[in-house]
């Protein structure tokens, strides 16, 4: 293919919304050079944008990854409200009275926690490879991918900045000593890397399974029944490592499944 734009509806205001995202971060910095990096990608980004390159999806891709730390100072510094309170009433009155990850106790059962806590790391690996196969393959059905993708990103950035929300195991359901092998680990990266403010919707319910989807009906039916139990042990362990709601969650399934109607391919 010659040209793979991305939609307007879409590539506009997700440009507007990392703009502002970055003057908020540079206006009180938490890290000296990051947002001037990321002005300087926004610019060239914008650039491939006006040109219909080929190239603006991954781009855009890769600049909602590199902005998406820029939320920490966001959090710190421009925010005077959460919505933690709010969400965990609603999960409380859909789950019997509890949000629904205070079910579940992963410090009691290490085989598990490990288990969950290695698919919600492989969640990045999950994106990132999906997003190189559809570069890189340049298949005639990467623009519909990257759309879907990237409206996705777009609902949820909206989401953290209407309704943000640390969590519940940055709230009322903190780390009781995590057991196992890789559990430990991957919780004290991401403790280290939360923004504080990433909740709702659950975007690692939301892009695992719009990618499965999407790669079912794209005819990667192969590639799809071996990522299928990836991408549900992502969705669980967002309940279960308690960093997610369950509305969160739900938000997520719908996220994923009207992108993928949108987006993916009629037949496989």
């Amino acid at each position: 293919m010659d040209n793979m734009p991305i939609s307007p509806r879409i590539a506009r205001p997700l440009l507007a919304l990392l703009a502002a995202i970055i003057v908020s971060a540079a206006l009180r910095p938490l890290n000296p050079w990051l947002p001037y990096a990321a002005a300087t990608a926004w610019l060239a980004v914008l650039q491939l944008h006006l040109a219909r390159s080929s190239w603006q999806n991954v781009a855009l891709f890769a600049l909602v990854w590199l902005v998406f730390p820029l939320l920490k100072a966001v959090n710190a510094y421009w925010l005077a409200w959460h919505a933690d309170g709010l969400l965990s009433a609603a999960d409380s009155a859909l789950w019997g009275g509890k949000i629904l990850p205070a079910y579940f106790r992963y410090e009691d059962f290490p085989l598990a926690a490990d288990v969950f806590a290695a698919c919600y790391f492989a969640f990045f690996f999950t994106v990132a490879g999906a997003s190189a196969y559809y570069a890189v393959r340049r298949r005639a059905s990467a623009p519909a991918f990257f759309n879907g993708l990237l409206g996705i990103y777009l609902f949820g950035l909206m989401g953290y900045l209407l309704l943000p929300a640390a969590g519940p195991a940055f709230t009322t359901l903190p780390d009781g000593g995590a057991r196992g092998l890789i559990a430990p680990h991957v919780i004290a990266v991401v403790n280290d890397g939360v923004t504080g403010m990433d909740v709702f919707p659950s975007l690692h319910t939301a892009l695992p399974l719009f990618i499965t989807a999407f790669l079912w009906r794209d005819g990667c039916c192969k590639t799809a029944l071996a990522l299928l139990p990836v991408s549900l042990g992502i969705v669980g362990a967002t309940v279960f490592l308690r960093y997610h709601y369950g509305v969160d969650v739900l938000v997520g399934i719908l996220l994923a499944a009207a992108f993928a109607w949108r987006y993916a391919p009629k037949t496989a």
